[in-house]
C-alpha cells in the first residue's frame, strides 16, 4: 500500500524532515500593481522567518508602492535595472544591487531601461497580507499606503561584489543575513542552521549539491533549497560554470 504523500515525508530520517527544494514550477503567482510575482518561500510551505519571491517586470511595469508594518524588506535586481520609488522620489539600482528596505518604510518600484528586470525580495518575518492583494495601492479605489519615507533609511548595496554576507546589522538588518556565492564546479562552503533558525539557498545561475549527514539534495536554476531547524550543510557548485546562489539566514 503507497503512504500518504505527507505521510511518507514524516516517516524519512531527521535529514529529510527539515530540508526541502521548491522547484521554481512549484511557485505561486501573486500580482502587485502592473508586475506578477511569484512566491518561492512563504508560509504555506512552514516558513515562519523568511520569505523568498521573484519577480519578472517588464519596462516601464509598476509594482505598487507599499508597506511592511512589522517586515523588513531586502529586494535583490538580478537582472535589468529598476527604480526604487517613496513617493515621489526615484532611487535608481541595477542588477548586482540590493535595497535594504526597513520596516515601515513607503517603498515600491519601477522598471527602468528597455527590457524586462529581474528581481528577487525576502521579507523577514512574512508579510502574509502581500500576497492578499491588500497591499497593492494601485488598485482602483485604493488608499495610499500607510507608512513613513524616512530620507536615508534604505540602504543600498552592491551585492555582487560580495563572495559572503552583504547584509548585516550594520544595515539594520538584524531579522536576517543575506549572502552571494559564486562557486565553481566543485567548490564548496559549510553553513549550519541553529535549533528555531531557517536558512534557505537560491539557485540564480547553474546549480548546488547540499549535503546534510548521508542525504544530498540538488537544485536547479531558480529552484531553491529550504532548511527549517537545526541542521549542518555543505553547500557544493555543481554546473560546468560557475553558480551563483542567494543565501538568507534566518537566526
Amino acid at each position: 500500500m503507497k503512504l500518504p504523500i505527507f505521510v511518507l515525508f514524516a516517516t524519512l530520517s531527521g535529514a529529510a524532515q527539515n530540508i526541502r527544494v521548491v522547484r521554481f514550477s512549484e511557485s505561486d503567482p501573486f500580482r502587485m500593481g502592473e508586475v506578477t510575482s511569484r512566491r518561492i518561500i512563504h508560509p504555506g510551505l512552514g516558513a515562519k522567518k523568511t520569505t523568498l519571491n521573484l519577480s519578472v517586470s517588464q519596462a516601464g511595469a509598476e509594482f505598487a508602492q507599499h508597506v511592511h508594518d512589522y517586515s523588513d524588506d531586502t529586494i535583490l535586481v538580478l537582472q535589468g535595472e529598476v527604480n526604487l520609488r517613496q513617493g515621489d522620489s526615484l532611487h535608481l539600482f541595477k542588477a548586482g544591487e540590493c535595497a535594504f528596505v526597513p520596516t515601515g518604510q513607503i517603498h515600491g518600484t519601477i522598471t527602468a531601461g528597455t527590457g524586462d528586470t529581474v528581481m528577487i525580495s525576502f521579507q523577514n518575518p512574512p508579510d502574509l497580507i502581500l500576497y492578499t492583494g491588500a497591499r497593492d495601492s494601485k488598485r482602483p479605489g485604493a488608499a495610499p499606503p500607510k507608512g513613513v519615507i524616512t530620507p536615508g533609511a534604505v540602504k543600498y548595496v552592491n551585492f555582487k561584489e560580495k563572495q559572503g554576507p552583504f547584509t548585516s546589522a550594520d544595515l539594520g538588518s538584524n531579522r536576517a543575513t543575506g549572502s552571494h556565492f559564486q562557486l565553481k564546479k566543485g567548490q564548496k562552503f559549510r553553513t549550519e542552521v541553529k535549533t528555531g533558525g531557517e536558512q534557505l539557498l537560491f539557485v540564480w545561475r547553474g546549480g548546488l549539491r547540499v549535503k546534510h549527514g548521508k542525504t544530498t539534495y540538488t537544485a536547479g536554476e531558480r529552484d531553491t533549497v529550504f532548511i527549517s531547524g537545526d541542521a549542518k550543510l555543505e553547500v557544493i557548485g555543481d554546473a560546468a560554470g560557475e553558480s551563483e546562489i542567494i543565501q538568507v539566514q534566518a537566526p
